[in-house]
């Protein structure tokens, strides 16, 4: 699982083993010391399909009841300012309308596939291909698809994805 950052909602103490691996040192139970307000990542245990405690720095178990999941979002956008915000009434936000992600492929492919057709016959048209073949047009829309959803698929992917949590009552 992967660790995720929590808040003390007040002081606690978390037990740990602290193993030496050496006859003359044996193990050792000791305590870390966590005040209101400090973070800490950790992972969150289950027992019984419910979350049971948090295994924090050198293992230490750390109580449900002392921490809370810290959730960030990050600040992007216009910050509205005098001259850009209206008094008549509320600013308008921007709405947008989600695409399929299907429907963008496909309609890459198809612009893609039509550009790979047409140049093959710009080609055969300058003399670049000796002999006229129908199957060089083919070759030509088929490359040119896989062209054109290669791209839409490497721009699609390169766009950081965020996903915005609302969380009331973190702290």
């Amino acid at each position: 699982m992967a660790q995720k950052t929590y808040i003390f909602t007040h002081d606690c103490k978390a037990p740990y083993v602290e193993i030496t691996g050496k006859p003359h040192m044996p193990q050792e139970i000791k305590f870390l010391k966590f005040r209101r307000g400090d973070q800490v990542k950790g992972e969150l245990k289950h027992a019984n399909n419910k979350p049971a405690f948090i295994l924090g720095p050198k293992n230490a178990i750390i109580p449900m009841d002392c921490v809370k999941e810290l959730v960030t979002k990050a600040v992007v956008g216009d910050i509205p300012t005098m001259a850009s915000s209206s008094f008549d009434g509320p600013a308008q936000q921007k709405k947008s309308i989600p695409t399929n992600p299907k429907v963008r492929y496909i309609d890459a492919m198809l612009l893609g596939g039509a550009v790979g057709l047409v140049g093959v016959v710009v080609a055969e048209k300058q003399g670049w291909i000796a002999e006229p073949d129908s199957k060089y047009k083919w070759y030509g829309a088929l490359v040119g698809a896989a062209a054109a959803a290669y791209i839409v698929y490497r721009t699609s992917n390169a766009k950081p994805r965020v996903q915005i949590v609302n969380k009331e009552n973190l702290l």
